[in-house]
């Protein structure tokens, strides 16, 4: 078909219709471009807002049938404060107070419960611990000892004191009265400061100097020390 273009075309019948409808053509490509454009180039959804950083740490807590309040997260001037800190009012066995720690400490006291706690008792005692004892979690204070001068785990939330057990009959198990015999109690307090060890970073006991002779400091600072002496009485 031959092409007829110039003064030609215009003679020609109906170009404007061509031309008019050529034109239409052209306007929706041009539109149909730049609304692709335009999609191509829509800026991405905002970021979601920040999370906790420590969501999935609580997550593990609820799993864990913990019952603990969430507690904003506070620093003093010296240096103490607590970064994920809850309070604990029910873990798996009950304590003599709540317990003001952070999140990590709260699930590992969780794992020794489970893991070490109620199967050492059992195993040496005949029996489950009804009521674990501390002497106190949070403590905004130095390390006593060698080191006065650096922020104990205690003062950041990462440190508890335990000083002893009591069982579903009635007994007690004192770390102060026990830990030195030779009995079942004192089997089961060694067997459990060893245990302890593969928990915790820091398990410090009355082995180690005369200012824990009463209770076991276990903590997961950056330290990592296991102060159970091998007893033969304690196997």
């Amino acid at each position: 078909m031959p092409v007829i273009c110039g003064a030609k075309a215009l003679k020609r019948p109906g170009w404007w219709i061509l031309a008019r409808n050529n034109a239409r053509f052209g306007r929706c490509v041009l539109l149909f471009g730049l609304l692709l454009l335009a999609a191509c180039q829509t800026a991405p959804p905002p970021p979601p807002p920040p999370q906790d950083p420590f969501a999935a740490c609580l997550m593990d807590l609820e799993q864990r049938r913990i019952v603990f309040q969430r507690v904003p997260d506070w620093q003093t001037s010296d240096g103490c404060g607590i970064q994920g800190a809850v309070k604990v009012t029910a873990s798996l066995i009950p304590w003599n107070r709540s317990l003001l720690l952070s999140c990590p400490l709260a699930a590992k006291i969780n794992e020794f419960e489970a893991t070490a706690v109620q199967p050492l008792a059992q195993r040496w005692l005949g029996q489950r611990v009804k009521r674990m004892l501390n002497a106190g979690s949070y403590d905004c204070r130095g390390q006593r000892g060698d080191h006065p001068d650096r922020l104990s785990e205690h003062a950041l939330g990462r440190a508890i004191d335990l000083t002893g057990f009591e069982l579903e009959d009635g007994t007690s198990v004192s770390i102060r009265h026990d830990w030195a015999g030779n009995g079942a109690k004192a089997r089961f307090l060694h067997h459990l400061a060893g245990a302890a060890c593969k928990i915790f970073n820091m398990v410090i006991t009355p082995d180690a100097n005369a200012l824990h002779h009463d209770h076991f400091h276990l903590d997961i600072g950056p330290y990592k020390a296991c102060s159970v002496a091998t007893r033969p009485e304690a196997n």
